[in-house]
């Protein structure tokens, strides 16, 4: 573990010798605490935080089974350890089914297994900190109605739309697809007077050109019950919120009636007397309305009205901060709907899911959630469950990377044996090679990955660099003996 991340673990162990032993390897890794029985241990973890226990089953006074009942009991979030003797190991598989992350044979080794174990633990520990607390505010933001964001960019957009929400004037929200338009037009109208009354949201991109005005503002139809002629979707929203998702798709002509709802009030009728509506008007728009109204595609006249208020939303690469909170709420969201047991987004998932550049904002992520959700094989969601577009992984139509391993045709050449050992041999060098690079060469996190314990993997990682090493003096005294001029030795 890093330093940064240094984490405090409580070693109980009776045997003073073992104890020490244990307490002075692990002290590079974590910051150690000891006690040498059940109620020291206890007395200690009333009073002290500590994120994971290293317990020995066999102790005198109350047993470790004893222990684990308890510390389970009143910390449930303290992840154990057991350590078992090899004629305990039924002890130490009622322990993990009692609430123990894992168990460890003795005599231990704490360099490899142990020091893995515990990390693990903590691992697991934090990222079910970090699970409850993205459940906590994506449920208080689900719970108010409001936009689930904490980036400050996503947070000022949003203020700046919920402080005019009392005021009449239309609101013209700017911004790509899917960085979250609608949900601020809706989180305004529940913040507003018109709370109460209808949200009435149109997609003028959806309109068929030759309908958008009926569809709008009404036409030749028969009387409602209330007594006016059959409006349109304007008059839907009358007293209420009217949302015009994509307005620059709008023809012009019904441009030019929309403007007359914003200036006057009225819906013009099939005979061309005016109806009376109050409406509360917010626009969105991905495309820019200026450019368009030079270009004579938009109304200059109607973009100064709906251009009272502009807000621009910020598109999710500019607010990475919102990705994990934004894929907890999809999780939620996905899982229940598709009655799937996944609880959370494994690290590296997530490290994945922080990196990639969604150029489709928030509809891309939900729908890679939506992905990964119906993959998962597990409670976890890991980089094989994510769309290739995200996880990198090639597909079908896809080439192979340029590190790929592709076997030589020199090698058909050789016997099968050392075709195959060097066919290992550069295995092992790719492989160790891009674990190394992607975890930043810490050698506990890339163990881990790699499902070994640490010190056989710094064995393995050892013989790549000899086998690399070796290579390159071969190399070097091929180009030696190569440019040696006939019957004299190269230097």
């Amino acid at each position: 573990m890093n330093a940064r991340a240094r984490a405090r673990i409580l070693l109980v162990d009776d045997e003073p010798a073992q104890r020490r032993g244990l307490a002075r390897a692990l002290v590079r890794d974590f910051d150690v605490l000891t006690a040498e029985d059940g109620p020291a241990a206890l007395g200690l973890l009333a009073t002290t935080r500590v994120e994971a226990v290293l317990l020995d089953l066999a102790m005198p006074r109350m047993s470790g089974a004893e222990v684990l009942d308890q510390i389970k009991a009143a910390y449930p979030d303290v992840e154990v350890v057991v350590m078992a003797g090899h004629d305990e190991v039924d002890a130490a598989v009622a322990a993990v089914r009692a609430g123990a992350y894992a168990f460890v044979m003795k005599p231990v080794e704490p360099e490899a297994a142990l020091s893995i174990a515990i990390e693990r633990a903590i691992e697991r520990r934090r990222l079910a900190e970090r699970a409850r607390a993205l459940e906590e505010r994506v449920g208080e933001h689900e719970q108010l109605g409001e936009v689930i964001a904490s980036s400050a960019a996503m947070q000022d957009a949003t203020r700046r739309a919920l402080g005019v929400a009392s005021v009449g004037a239309p609101i013209l929200l700017s911004g790509e697809r899917g960085t979250g338009k609608e949900l601020v037009a809706r989180a305004v109208h529940r913040r507003g007077p018109r709370a109460g009354r209808r949200f009435v949201a149109v997609d003028c991109s959806a309109l068929p050109a030759p309908r958008a005005e009926e569809e709008l503002f009404g036409g030749e139809r028969e009387s409602s019950p209330d007594g006016r002629v059959g409006g349109g979707l304007i008059e839907a929203a009358d007293s209420g919120t009217l949302f015009l998702d994509e307005v620059s798709a709008l023809p012009l002509e019904a441009q030019a009636r929309l403007l007359r709802v914003l200036t006057r009030g009225e819906v013009a009728g099939p005979g061309g007397e005016p109806r009376r509506v109050d409406v509360r008007v917010i626009a969105s728009t991905c495309a820019d309305l200026r450019e368009r109204a030079s270009a004579g595609q938009f109304r200059d006249d109607l973009l100064y009205r709906l251009g009272v208020i502009v807000i621009e939303l910020p598109p999710l690469r500019r607010r990475r901060e919102d990705i994990a909170l934004l894929a907890s709420h999809f999780l939620r969201r996905c899982a229940r709907r598709h009655e799937r047991d996944v609880k959370r987004i494994g690290p590296e998932a997530a490290r994945l899911l922080r990196e990639h550049a969604w150029p489709g904002n928030a509809g891309e992520l939900e729908s890679a959630i939506e992905h990964a959700v119906l993959s998962a094989r597990g409670d976890a969601i890991l980089p094989a469950d994510l769309p290739p577009s995200v996880s990198g992984r090639a597909g079908p139509d896809r080439r192979p990377p340029r590190d790929a391993l592709v076997l030589p045709a020199q090698l058909c050449e050789l016997p099968y044996a050392e075709a195959k050992e060097r066919a290992i041999d550069a295995f092992d060098q790719i492989y160790i090679g891009r674990l190394l690079q992607r975890t930043g060469n810490n050698l506990s996190e890339a163990a881990r990955q790699a499902g070994m314990d640490r010190s056989n993997f710094r064995r393995l990682k050892k013989k790549v660099a000899s086998r690399g090493d070796e290579a390159a003096a071969g190399d070097v005294e091929e180009a030696g003996t190569a440019a040696a001029p006939d019957g004299d030795e190269a230097d």
